[in-house]
């Protein structure tokens, strides 16, 4: 019995090194917040969608990868985004979409692209505009 245990000690130490190397997938937080310049109270019903889009492709609309929504909005709204890393695919694009809507109607989006850099995390600001009617 002492040999098979003497036999089995330097497998086991292996395994706990090989262990010990794992590292957990790694996360890219998205961090920011969403602003508009008009100094008005919107409705309690107002609701702020803010989303994590794949933007690779032309002509065809953006894969929403995260999306986060919250009523009772101020300015600026903060959001947070946190995606394993392996959610991103090399090669493509990736940027944050906001609105504000009303029940069927929108009130305010971004009009400019707010592109993520994987590699620079920093956080975010996210202008959107008032939609003229």
């Amino acid at each position: 019995m002492n040999r098979w245990l003497k036999s089995l000690l330097p497998v086991a130490m292996a395994a706990s090194v090989l262990v010990g190397c794992a590292t957990p997938n790694a996360s890219v937080e998205i961090q920011g917040e969403v602003w508009f310049k008009e100094r008005i109270a919107l409705p309690a019903e107002a609701i702020l969608s803010v989303q994590l889009q794949d933007v690779s492709k032309m002509d065809v609309p953006a894969v929403v990868i995260a999306e986060l929504e919250r009523s009772d909005v101020t300015t600026p709204a903060p959001f947070q985004f946190v995606i394993p890393s392996d959610q991103f695919e090399p090669g493509h694009r990736y940027a944050i979409g906001a609105k504000i809507t009303l029940g069927d109607e929108l009130m305010f989006i971004n009009t400019q692209s707010y592109p993520i850099d994987i590699s620079n995390q920093g956080p975010m600001s996210v202008l959107i505009q008032k939609v003229g009617r």
